[in-house]
């Protein structure tokens, strides 16, 4: 099958996109990398550690967490059959019974590419990635969970991800009890992960013009594709312009709200913002 949408062009600018973000917060504006100039070298180098470390919610200090995000970028549509996930359940039972009908392409692309990581070819490369079991595990965990977050119409994974956004974000309005401190990190930072993979997946939308057209066009042809073949019912040359209105409307703008909103973005967020709403 001749996939528009889904193919490695699609994986590098995921990719690409995902690698601005993560440089935007590993060296953010808002650290001063000089310090007193009074205080020692050492003394210098632990600070500005320490303000990174809590100003990127322990992101820049995390290597395999940053890898990760560039490794789900790159895999998050591995053999991705160019129809949603209600129709791929339609067409495939045997495989939305294993995933359970929940995030059925994302789940078997990270199946896919696990596997592949995991074959003998790779046996010295996982040996540099990981060099402890601790360290392969926390990896496997975010790409799973980075791979996930790219499925933004399950309603129910949606809502879950609001509530860990006004948890994290706007307390005052959030139902939850108070936690540990460490634990309301660690949920930070798991959210900016998210947003990342989320925007880069979507990164066409707040880029040029020119960028926009090509992906747009893509994904239209991969729908009306699915369409003549009879797998999807929707015609999407019925109300596209106002599809796409809607798709910028409730998920591209608040999610550029968002990267600004979560404060680690630095001018990366202004850039998103402004390509949605241009002078």
């Amino acid at each position: 099958m001749c996939l528009f949408l889904y193919s490695f062009e699609h994986a590098s600018h995921v990719a690409l996109s995902a690698s601005k973000l993560l440089k935007r917060i590993v060296m953010p504006e808002g650290v001063d990398y000089r310090r007193n100039s009074t205080e020692k070298v050492i003394e210098k180098v632990l600070a500005v550690a320490k303000d990174l470390h809590e100003h990127t919610l322990g992101i820049s200090s995390d290597p395999v967490a940053q890898f990760a995000v560039v490794f789900s970028a790159l895999i998050h549509d591995v053999d991705h059959p160019g129809v949603p996930n209600d129709i791929l359940a339609k067409e495939e039972p045997e495989t939305a019974k294993k995933y359970r009908n929940k995030s059925i392409a994302e789940q078997r692309s990270i199946d896919i590419a696990w596997d592949i990581l995991l074959e003998d070819n790779f046996k010295n490369l996982r040996s540099c990635m990981f060099p402890s079991a601790s360290e392969l595990k926390h990896f496997r965990e975010l790409i799973v969970n980075c791979v996930m977050a790219t499925d933004i119409f399950d309603k129910e994974l949606g809502a879950l991800r609001k509530a860990r956004w006004q948890k994290c974000f706007h307390p005052e309005e959030s139902p939850f009890l108070e936690e540990d401190k460490t634990d309301a990190f660690n949920r930070k930072a798991t959210i900016v992960l998210e947003h990342i993979i989320q925007a880069s997946d979507v990164a066409h939308t707040m880029q040029h013009w020119h960028v926009y057209q090509k992906w747009n066009e893509r994904l239209f042809r991969e729908m009306y594709m699915a369409y003549k073949e009879g797998r999807s019912d929707k015609d999407p040359t019925e109300g596209w312009y106002k599809g796409e209105l809607w798709f910028f409307d409730n998920y591209v703008i608040p999610l550029a709200h968002k990267l600004k909103e979560c404060g680690v973005f630095g001018v990366s967020s202004d850039e998103y913002l402004v390509r949605n709403y241009p002078h």
